[in-house]
């Protein structure tokens, strides 16, 4: 005859069981996949999940750790004060121990905080895999969640006429039945991705205009055109290389503004390490005299 009886604690050992994989395999996922604005705008998945499942499970996982370990506590509490009692007198002998383990414990929340080496090292090797996987100009969206905004806005911001676009776009199987309609629905009425609609359109667009060096910016025009455009992630070298800068000018216009860089120096790094941001160091790259 079969046992039927509940066993709640071999149950939350099970929970706390699953939900630890779920968090290993899932952690790892996020430690590896592109950011958010490459992953949105290019549809990214792995194993046929994308960026928003894979962060949905993590969160589900974790949760149900959290409710597996009350359980846990709940079914286990009495054994584990007696095991506590038993164990205050033996534990006081391990004060080296303890001592070690409370500073890494603070080590290790100091070093989050305050981006310390060598633990922060771990966050750089992670941004430097979830930037690998742009590998061309076209994986990068023109703006910050750029497939979340309507038609009619995207058109404006990259200067395409919105009665054509929606004509090709039409002729190329999307359906568009409104310019308030985003690009993200617009893809998704043929399968595709935000990118996947901006190359069918893009050739409509104006010709963008570039960094030339010179008093004709100002800081209002930079933020204009470069805010929410990932600029942070590219290097002074990538920078002074895809517009045409005059490299000598940059840089002594980052050493007016008491900012040491080199050619692998990213944007956002420098800003970080200023107390600055993105668009402030691109100001002195790009404006004479700010």
């Amino acid at each position: 005859m079969s046992n039927r009886n509940w066993r709640g604690q071999a149950f939350t050992s099970l929970c706390s069981l699953v939900s630890f994989i779920l968090l290993a395999l899932t952690g790892i996922i996020l430690y590896i996949e592109p950011h958010g604005r490459v992953a949105y705008w290019t549809k990214w998945n792995f194993l046929g999940l994308e960026k928003d499942q894979w962060g949905n499970i993590h969160l589900f996982a974790g949760l149900l750790f959290l409710v597996a370990g009350g359980f846990h506590l709940y079914y286990n509490w009495k054994p584990l004060l007696r095991y506590l009692s038993a164990k205050i007198e033996t534990g006081l002998r391990y004060k080296r121990e303890m001592t070690i383990s409370g500073l890494i414990f603070l080590w290790i929340i100091a070093s989050g905080i305050w981006s310390l080496p060598p633990l922060v090292y771990m966050a750089d090797l992670s941004e430097a895999i979830k930037g690998a996987w742009v590998t061309s100009a076209e994986l990068e969206p023109p703006f910050g969640h750029a497939e979340r905004v309507s038609l009619k806005t995207f058109c404006k911001k990259q200067g395409i006429p919105l009665d054509q676009a929606m004509a090709v776009l039409r002729e190329a199987g999307f359906k568009v039945n409104n310019p308030d309609t985003t690009l993200g629905d617009i893809a998704d009425s043929k399968g595709t991705s935000g990118m996947g609609v901006y190359a069918v359109i893009q050739k409509l667009e104006k010709k963008p205009k570039t960094m030339k060096l010179g008093s004709v910016w100002t800081p209002g025009m930079v933020e204009e055109m470069f805010a929410g455009t990932g600029v942070g992630r590219k290097s002074i070298a990538q920078i002074i290389k895809g517009h045409g800068l005059d490299p000598k000018t940059v840089y002594h216009r980052l050493k007016e503004g008491g900012i040491g860089a080199k050619d692998d120096d990213k944007i956002k790094t420098l800003a970080d390490k200023h107390d600055s941001n993105p668009i402030k160091i691109l100001t002195i790259m790009l404006v004479d005299k700010i």
